[in-house]
């Protein structure tokens, strides 16, 4: 049904190009500004994974080298290994000679990101547009605005995921790869894409969840395999069995304990503020209204823990229960992989932000797929390509809330945290989507 989508340069409003520049503009201006901040300033994240990729490649160990704030790596070993052409030591001690100087690097893996970023987008929206019937498009052309409008409404989150260094536009890209992936029916390229995004950062492998209600034990058993492989072969093979044994027992120990558990070790505490304004957890938004401003402690109080673990099953129980009948059964035949299985996926994704304890503005990337979702569903309801205002007036508030937020305004709203009731507001909507899905 593709053919049904106006070509990418035909049928293009003076208004669609100006949008299409914009956008294009941003990246690109964004581009040095990022390298400053970064190389010369000292900001944002990256120094982290180029630091981690330099200690996997010459022993030091991984899980205490910090970058220049004092931060650390949290993440699975394979994902420090692929840093090494990253690679920054630490001060006073030379630079390896395979490594990239920290500016190209900077620019490079921001190239990158913002790539891995468009493609994901790009792949959604084919995903979309195959299941779609014919729409008028007097005013907007489909092709274009399927893809513009998710970018242009959450730029400044994407900005800020791809400012901080962060890999949420490689992770988005494995989840959306998932995704159509296996509603194509190639299961083995869709596990494998999952395996990586599970390997960078751990939270992708709750879609596993769709082959798990499917009874599909072929794509969880491949997904097994591919994790296997990137999280224990590959290192083993780079590094030797020992040293790989004692990489994760630090990485367990020193980090992920204490960020599952919401009680993080003195030093993880001194880097993670579970409930810092920017927090977008429902937890850590509940501690904040509980405080009436920041708790004076870094850690969720047992109302915050219970609340988030409330909204999680709550959000989980009415995915499967609207899903049910849609892209998964619970007795005899299972439906056919469908545009349902995607709108699921969109939801699970979106709500990530909202169900991790740790969570900041960068994970709004995720939500990307449920923004398409939505729109397209008003499209298809009017049978008409046009701008929704909804959508409009929930960015807007999305953006007010970022503002809020890192410009210290109204002390009420950096306490609320606009931008989680603003999610939970789309992951409703995202529901209703799957409601109307075949």
């Amino acid at each position: 049904m593709q053919r049904a989508f106006a070509p990418r340069l035909r049928q293009l409003h003076w208004y669609e190009i100006a949008l299409i520049a914009a956008v294009t503009l941003a990246l690109c201006i964004y581009l040095p500004i990022v390298v400053k901040r970064s190389a010369v300033h000292g900001f944002g994240d990256v120094q982290v994974f180029f630091r981690a990729g330099w200690a996997v490649w010459t022993g030091y160990p991984l899980y205490e080298v910090a970058d220049h704030h004092g931060w650390t790596y949290h993440y699975p070993p394979f994902f420090a290994l692929l840093m090494g052409p990253f690679a920054y030591p630490l001060d006073g001690v030379p630079k390896p000679a395979w490594a990239l100087p920290l500016r190209a690097s900077i620019a490079v893996w921001y190239a990158l990101s913002a790539a891995a970023l468009l493609i994901a987008i790009d792949w959604w929206a084919r995903a979309l547009e195959r299941r779609s019937a014919p729409l008028q498009q007097s005013d907007w052309n489909a092709w274009w605005m399927l893809r513009l409008g998710p970018l242009a409404l959450l730029l400044p989150f994407l900005g800020d995921g791809l400012g901080r260094g962060q890999p949420s536009a490689l992770v988005l890209l494995t989840m959306v790869a998932f995704l159509v992936l296996y509603v194509q029916g190639r299961i083995y390229a869709a596990a494998c894409a999952l395996a990586i995004g599970f390997t960078i950062k751990l939270f992708p492998l709750a879609l596993l969840i769709f082959p798990v209600l499917r009874r599909d034990m072929k794509t969880v058993l491949a997904t097994a395999g591919f994790s296997l492989l990137f999280l224990f072969v590959v290192p083993t093979l780079c590094l030797g069995p020992a040293e790989v044994l004692k990489l994760y027992t630090a990485m367990w120990t020193q980090h992920l304990s204490g960020i599952f558990t919401g009680v993080p070790n003195p030093k993880i505490a001194a880097e993670i503020t579970f409930t810092s304004y920017d927090m977008l957890s429902i937890g850590a938004m509940l501690a904040r209204i509980g405080a009436g401003g920041l708790p004076t402690t870094d850690t969720l109080p047992t109302f915050a823990t219970a609340g988030q673990m409330a909204f999680n099953v709550a959000l989980v129980g009415a995915l499967l229960w609207i899903g049910h009948g849609r892209f998964w059964q619970l007795t005899g035949p299972q439906p056919a992989p469908s545009e349902a299985l995607l709108i699921g996926g969109a939801i699970l994704c979106a709500a990530l932000p909202v169900m991790l304890s740790v969570s900041q503005p960068n994970y709004v990337a995720f939500v990307v797929p449920l923004v398409a979702v939505v729109q397209f569903d008003a499209w298809r309801r009017s049978g008409e390509v046009k701008v929704v205002p909804l959508l409009i007036a929930w960015a807007g508030v999305m953006w007010i809330g970022m503002v809020a937020t890192e410009g210290g305004m109204w002390e009420p709203l950096r306490v609320i945290g606009l931008a989680t009731p603003a999610l939970v507001a789309l992951l409703g909507s995202g529901l209703i989507c799957l409601r109307r899905a075949e």
